[in-house]
């Protein structure tokens, strides 16, 4: 536990950090990276991204998103140079997908201040282990950990709409300091105390969203669905409370606002995903890891003991290629029971 004096400091270093508008690093320029990095830098605040690439590094600094092929606020700077991006910095925004997030970390490791908070704006369980993203987080930094997620596009979020998003730490300071330094952007961001259940969300709705995409592609209805997205929110709900979680943090932004968002916007990737699927269409590869994220949740679900059911018939058809028909009677033919039992 840290003591108090200790957690003194790192909130005053969190305040004074947030005061003086010290640079903030983005680590990661795609689509997400770039969008937050251009609120933030629309804002008036010192932006510095990392990318992997030189061309993507050019492209930014041109002020364009190189993902999205869309004008943005052109970032402080943008470089490939990880160092030069964290030197400084009063806050982090780590924005790589889950499969970097040990790269992810020995960076901010490396470069970044200790006690400035990490703004984690990945959605998913971390590969090869089966953590949420705060967990995994705090077990290998100092720093306060931030969950920052919601329903939000990033092309909408490129071109000045409005989005709310929250920022979720047990660290009180670390979330305000996060949420304020978006204050006066097109991104309203609310503060959580709970970290868990806004990972949760953001993990278990793109599972939820790529079996929205299958219902909608087998023409079953907009009964079907709305059924779906409610049931889907049920177990992410109690996988989220056998984790720690509180029920209202899923009835919230990174709840029940980014699940009815990804379940039903045609620019969601994953329910795409799950429509190419039902059509019998090319699915994007880029999305392959969808099933990754079904396994590793099913799998830390079952040591808790937590029933997810339409998590295991996505997982049954991505991964054993089961009959998407055959799966969606099963989950027709399942025992009466309690809507929230």
């Amino acid at each position: 536990m840290t003591d108090p004096e200790t957690y003194k400091n790192s909130r005053d270093n969190i305040r004074d950090n947030n005061r003086d508008n010290s640079p903030i690093a983005v680590l990661g320029g795609g689509a997400w990276g770039s969008a937050l990095a251009s609120a933030l830098a629309a804002r008036g605040h010192e932006t510095r991204i990392w990318v992997r690439r030189d061309d993507h590094a050019a492209t930014l600094t041109g002020g364009v998103s190189p993902v999205l092929d869309m004008a943005i606020a052109a970032p402080s700077l943008a470089t490939t140079d990880a160092a030069a991006v964290l030197d400084g910095a009063g806050m982090v925004l780590a924005v790589l997908p889950t499969s970097a997030t040990d790269d992810t970390i020995a960076m901010i490791r490396a470069g970044a201040d200790p006690a400035i908070p990490i703004a984690w704006a990945a959605k998913g369980l971390v590969p090869g282990g089966d953590a949420l993203i705060p967990e995994h987080a705090s077990a290998h930094l100092p720093n306060p950990a931030v969950m920052l997620s919601g329903p939000s596009f990033a092309d909408e979020v490129t071109a000045g709409k409005p989005a709310a998003l929250v920022a979720a730490s047990q660290d009180d300071a670390a979330a305000n300091a996060v949420a304020m330094r978006f204050h006066g952007s097109n991104i309203r961001v609310y503060t959580s105390n709970d970290p868990v259940s806004v990972a949760v969300g953001g993990a278990v709705k793109n599972v939820i969203a790529i079996a929205s995409g299958i219902v909608t592609g087998m023409g079953l209805g907009d009964n079907a669905r709305a059924a779906l997205i409610t049931r889907g929110l049920a177990e992410t709900t109690r996988f989220a409370l056998a984790l720690g979680g509180q029920r209202e943090t899923l009835f919230g932004l990174a709840g029940l606002g980014d699940m009815v968002l990804t379940c039903s916007g045609a620019h969601s990737r994953n329910f795409a995903f799950g429509l190419a699927l039902a059509e019998g269409g090319d699915t994007p590869a880029k999305l392959a890891e969808g099933k990754h994220s079904a396994a590793v949740i099913l799998r830390r679900a079952a040591r808790l003991k937590v029933d997810m059911p339409i998590t295991e018939a996505v997982a049954r058809v991505l991964i054993d290629g089961a009959d998407i028909r055959a799966e969606i009677n099963r989950l027709l033919q399942r025992p009466v029971d309690s809507e929230w039992g």
